[in-house]
C-alpha cells in the first residue's frame, strides 16, 4: 500500500508520503546487530514465518524513534525554565522518569483517558513534586518535542526493506494528532498508524492489538509484532499468542513470563530475520 498511513478505523489517507516506554541487562538471542539468531529452545528455532506473516506491526516509543532521549529533552527544557539556570542531566533525567512512570499509571486506570490530557496531568504532577507549578508553557513545550521525535538511526533503513515484502503497521499508545509528526519524521512510508485513541484503550489492553487487527484486515497469525516494551508489549503478545521480537535496546533484565520469540539489541538485524532467504 503505498502513500501515507492509515490512521485507524477514521480512514483518512494523505497524499505524500514510527507505550510508553519499558521496566529497566542483558538477554538471551543475537546481540550483535548483524544477521541475527532467534531464541531457541532445545535447539529449534522458536520465531518462524508460518504461517506466513502479511503485516509487521511495531511499537513506535522507543522501539522505532527516540522516545527517552526525547522525554529529557522535553523536561530539561521545562526545568530549565523554572530554575532560569542550565540544568544538572540527572535532573532533567530524573523528571522524565517520573513523568513517564506517571504517565503509565494514567493510561492503566479505568476510565479510559485520552493521551494529551494524560500528559498535561503527568506533567503537572511530577513538577509539584520537583516543587515546581506546571504553566501553560511547560506544556507547549511537551506537546511540541513529544510530536515530533526523530526516528533511530537504524529504523528507516529497517522499514524501507521490510516494506519489500510486508505492510508495516505502527500500534501505539498516543493519539492520532501526536503520532503524525514523529511518523512523518522516519521518512518511511508506513501503511496503516493504530492508536489508543482509536481503540479507547492502552496496551496492554488485548482491545488495542485487536482493533489493530480489525481494521487491517488480517489474523493475530498474520502478524509478527516487534517492540522494545516488556509490560506494554511482549506481554500482550504471550497472552494473545502473537509472535514477537523484543528490542532491547538498553540491555534490560527479560521478565521469563513474557519470553519473546526472538530478541535484537536494535532495528538492524530486523530485515535478516524476517525476509526469507
Amino acid at each position: 500500500m503505498a502513500g501515507s498511513p492509515a490512521f485507524g478505523s477514521c480512514s483518512t489517507r494523505r497524499r505524500g508520503d514510527r507505550g510508553l516506554p519499558p521496566l529497566p541487562g542483558s538477554a538471551p538471542g543475537d546481540q550483535s546487530g548483524g544477521p541475527p539468531a532467534p531464541v531457541t529452545s532445545g535447539g529449534r528455532p522458536i520465531l518462524t514465518l508460518d504461517p506466513p506473516p502479511k503485516v509487521i506491526t511495531f511499537d513506535c516509543y522507543g522501539t522505532l524513534v527516540r522516545w527517552h532521549d526525547a522525554v529529557r529533552q522535553a523536561a530539561g527544557a521545562i526545568l530549565a525554565r523554572h530554575l532560569q539556570a542550565e540544568v544538572p542531566p540527572d535532573r532533567a533525567a530524573a523528571l522524565a522518569d517520573r513523568l513517564r512512570a506517571l504517565a503509565s499509571e494514567h493510561q492503566q486506570r479505568p476510565p479510559f483517558q485520552d493521551y494529551r490530557p494524560i500528559l498535561r496531568a503527568s506533567l503537572s504532577q511530577a513538577l509539584a513534586e520537583a516543587g515546581h507549578a506546571a504553566t501553560a508553557a511547560d506544556q507547549d513545550t511537551l506537546v511540541s518535542i513529544l510530536g515530533r521525535i526523530a526516528p533511530h538511526p537504524d529504523a528507516p533503513a529497517a522499514l524501507a526493506r521490510l516494506r519489500e515484502r510486508y505492510r508495516i503497521a505502527i500500534i501505539s499508545n498516543t493519539d492520532d494528532a501526536l503520532i503524525a509528526g514523529t511518523v512523518a519524521a522516519i521518512g518511511t512510508p508506513v501503511d496503516f498508524v493504530v492508536t489508543a485513541q482509536q481503540a479507547r484503550a492502552y496496551k496492554p489492553d488485548h482491545r488495542l492489538f485487536l482493533h489493530a487487527y480489525a481494521m487491517m484486515g488480517v489474523t493475530k497469525d498474520e502478524t509478527i509484532h516487534v517492540g522494545m516494551g516488556q509490560f506494554t508489549d511482549l506481554k500482550v503478545c504471550r497472552e494473545l499468542g502473537i509472535r514477537s521480537v523484543w528490542i532491547d535496546r538498553d540491555g534490560e533484565p527479560l521478565d521469563p513470563a513474557w519470553q519473546p520469540d526472538a530478541v535484537l539489541k536494535d532495528l538492524a538485524g530486523l530485515p535478516a530475520l524476517l525476509l526469507p532467504a
